[in-house]
């Protein structure tokens, strides 16, 4: 779905041959009032405007550029995604790569775990933010052109400070230069080698608190693309607008049956140039060259759904701004409402692989009742992700619908904040019978002094041998109980199989491992025998025992689906009852010659199912990328009461009652210095150490290779989530502020 072309770069790799680029239609229709936005501030983010055009027909056929074309078919008001609302997301080229500091443009680039930049303050009226100490690193798209280049760059710095500044790429730097207080274009020469091919680190080094406004990149020698460009249009022209810059370049996923839409004002006589490049390597496709004429414009898009592509916009006046610019899908029935469910089972299988499940994909692990349910009556969301790969914090995430530096349980240690937003709390205040009942104190005991359960039976583990059975039977006691007083539900249920110790279950475990089970791991494998097995060499036989013992676990979780499912049924509950189920996270099995979890956040730790079985929603999957921080937000809705504005995922209940395309997603999972982003079938890990790693779980679905090389530009894509994330991930609210790849119009961001 997503792979890679080169970054573009000099003015000259921007002006394509017509020749090699296939042409797609655009036709015009009526253009629906635009959304008001706060213009930008400068030229690099003079960027503005939300949605789009309806209209009735037939798309234009690829290459049917007819001034006649039919026009699209009525599109959708919601979802789409605001591409002048994404204005931090957009790449700016003039001459070279436009870095603006002094706005959220700055983020993508600014990838370290703590920022060197400070605030945005304003000097002599002009804005710029300032350095928090002398250094400040920049990790930037780097392109050195057809001829190869050699790494050299002219860097463009606008600044305000006392002393000197300097840049540096890698172990090059350019000679320093005085800054005298006032604002500054200063102009610096890196060396051969500076700058590495595709992701480049820049280094702008001052005396602190020195105010950088912009910084521009660009191979030595290249023109600005907008020297000697016409005067702008009018202050009210430009308000809300897209665009001022030679070239803006977006990297997103393409939904199926979506159009990019946007009304052109230009002055007589300009002309743009619209191009998609899918990543997967394949040619890129000229979508319009040529002069604008009025109205809307129309592109579809259908070529490239499911697909990361770069989107570019090439304006060679500078004098070309983008109204209502957006990726609009094509209109689709509203699904009819259906009721909410009377009760809701939150069912958390502790250390559960979402790979070991059939309904994620092939897997020699027989769970035969799960996976009837799923297929007859649930919607099984794909592409999840735990938000951490250790018990607490992940376990609170799933039930406060935040990231564990808000909630307050870091790491494995810390306690749920007296104000988090939990799922139970929230519901007994909402009239519902609340209940946990389950294993794992370590980290369920963090969330009780605020989960104000009802009912909490735990642990069962050292009575019961972890055995989930027990479990299941004290939930139908529950269940019935509050079914004869009339009560509606939220049950939060903890089986821990498959979690160390992992066990031999007679006529189950032999199909995965037929033995022999003597020897140092026998029939229960502990947390310490585990700690043995790191490092031990791929062909080591332990694997597959050790792999037998946990697939069993498993299977054996599966009887006890079995045992829940039949008891709801017989005490009537079964079709008025929604089973969320999900796992905290995965578990290593040998990657990397790992074992356990809490070791990092590679995917075979944080991809965990996330299913929906029952509650109204219309069987089947979703491939839109989750979290389980979007847990709690879907059960609130799901049970038709409002998400709290607290929580910081989103609801599902939309993208999975639509059963039609659905703008991508990215999101991110962290434990303490480490963090990941995960969008579409790209994974990108960053490490305690800032070392980063792309996985193509596609094409290496157990993350064996670092794909970076081979797929820039899907690095790039996580990269400028990842710099957005690090920046707001506390004040993130999905519901508000969008998704790290889709900005809302509703967020301060598109704001800015």
């Amino acid at each position: 779905m997503l792979a890679v072309m080169p970054w573009p770069w000099t003015m000259r790799t921007q002006l394509l041959s017509v020749a090699t680029l296939a042409a797609a239609a655009h036709g015009c229709g009526d253009g629906a009032a635009p959304d008001p936005r706060v213009p930008g501030q400068a030229r690099e983010e003079a960027i503005g405007a939300a949605p789009g055009a309806d209209g009735d027909g037939t798309p234009a056929a690829p290459g049917d550029t007819h001034p006649h074309a039919p026009p699209p078919p009525r599109l959708a008001a919601s979802p789409r995604v605001d591409l002048a609302a994404n204005r931090a997301r957009w790449h700016l080229y003039d001459g070279g790569l436009v870095i603006p500091v002094a706005a959220e443009g700055l983020r993508k680039y600014d990838v370290e775990y703590r920022s060197a930049w400070g605030d945005v303050r304003d000097a002599d009226g002009v804005r710029g933010r300032a350095l928090r100490g002398k250094r400040a690193a920049l990790t930037i798209p780097w392109d050195p052109g057809d001829d190869g280049g050699d790494g050299a760059a002219t860097v463009t710095v606008r600044a305000r400070g006392k002393g000197k500044l300097s840049v540096a790429g890698g172990k090059r730097r350019a000679a320093a230069q005085a800054l005298d207080g006032t604002w500054q274009t200063l102009t610096f020469e890196l060396p051969a080698g500076a700058l590495a091919e595709h992701e480049a680190t820049l280094a702008i080094e001052a005396g602190k608190g020195t105010l950088v406004h912009s910084v521009t990149v660009a191979p030595p020698g290249a023109a600005p693309g907008c020297a000697g460009a016409p005067p702008p249009l009018s202050p009210a022209d430009d308000a809300g607008a897209l665009g001022g810059v030679a070239r803006m370049s977006l990297l997103l996923e393409v939904p199926a049956t979506s159009f990019l839409v946007a009304t052109p004002a230009a002055p007589d006589g300009a002309t743009a140039r619209i191009t998609v490049t899918p990543a997967d390597g394949g040619e890129p496709v000229t979508l319009h060259d040529g002069a604008l004429a009025p109205g809307a414009m129309h592109l579809a898009l259908d070529a490239f759904a499911g697909q990361l592509v770069r989107l570019d916009v090439d304006d060679p006046s500078c004098a070309v701004r983008w109204r209502d610019a957006a990726i609009a899908l094509a209109d689709r029935a509203a699904p009819a409402p259906a009721a909410a469910p009377r009760d809701v089972i939150l069912l958390v299988v502790d250390t559960l692989r979402s790979d070991r499940l059939t309904v994620y994909g092939d897997t020699r692990v027989q769970t035969p009742r799960l996976t009837a349910a799923a297929a007859q009556r649930g919607v099984v969301f794909r592409r999840n992700q735990s938000m951490a790969p250790s018990s607490p914090p992940s376990h609170a995430t799933i039930h406060t619908g935040q990231i564990p530096r808000v909630h307050g349980a870091i790491g494995d240690t810390g306690d749920v904040g007296l104000d988090a937003p939990v799922l139970s709390a929230i519901l007994g205040d909402a009239g519902f019978r609340t209940a946990f009942v389950g294993n794992n104190d370590f980290a369920m005991g963090r969330l009780r002094r605020v989960a104000r359960w009802g009912e909490s039976i735990t642990p069962y583990y050292r009575d019961h041998d972890k055995d989930c059975g027990p479990i299941v039977e004290e939930a139908l006691r529950i269940v019935g109980e509050a079914r004869a007083a009339g009560e509606r539900l939220f049950l939060s249920l903890l089986p821990i199989e498959p979690h160390v110790p992992y066990r031999y279950h007679a006529g189950i475990t032999d199909a995965y491992y037929a033995g022999p089970f003597g020897g140092r791991l026998g029939k229960k494998i502990s947390s310490a025998q585990l700690g043995k097995l790191r490092g031990a060499r791929a062909d080591d036989p332990r694997w597959d025992h050790l792999r037998g013992l946990y697939d069993g676990e498993v299977a054996y979780f599966d009887t006890c689906w079995a045992r829940l499912e039949d008891g709801l049924a017989a005490l009537g509950a079964l079709d008025d009852t929604a089973i969320v189920m999900t796992s905290d996270h995965g578990e290593g099995m040998g990657e990397r010659g790992q074992v356990g979890h809490a070791y990092a956040l590679h995917q075979e730790l944080v991809g965990v199912p996330f299913v929906v079985i029952g509650g109204g929603l219309p069987a089947g999957v979703v491939d839109v990328v989750t979290s389980n921080a979007d847990i709690a937000p879907t059960i609130l809705e799901l049970l038709g009461l409002p998400v709290d504005p607290r929580m910081q995922g989103q609801s599902m209940v939309p993208a999975a009652r639509a059963a039609a395309p659905w703008p991508a997603r990215v999101v991110a999972s962290e434990y303490g210095r480490s963090y990941a982003l995960r969008g579409g079938r790209w994974h990108l890990v960053v490490a305690y150490d800032g070392d980063a790693t792309l996985h193509d779980l596609v094409a290496d679905p157990r993350s064996e290779r670092d794909a970076s090389a081979e797929a820039p530009m899907a690095r790039r894509y996580l990269r400028d989530a990842a710099g957005l994330y690090l920046a707001h991930r506390q004040a993130w609210r999905a519901g508000t502020w969008g998704a790290l790849n889709d900005i809302a119009s509703t967020s301060p961001l598109a704001r800015d």
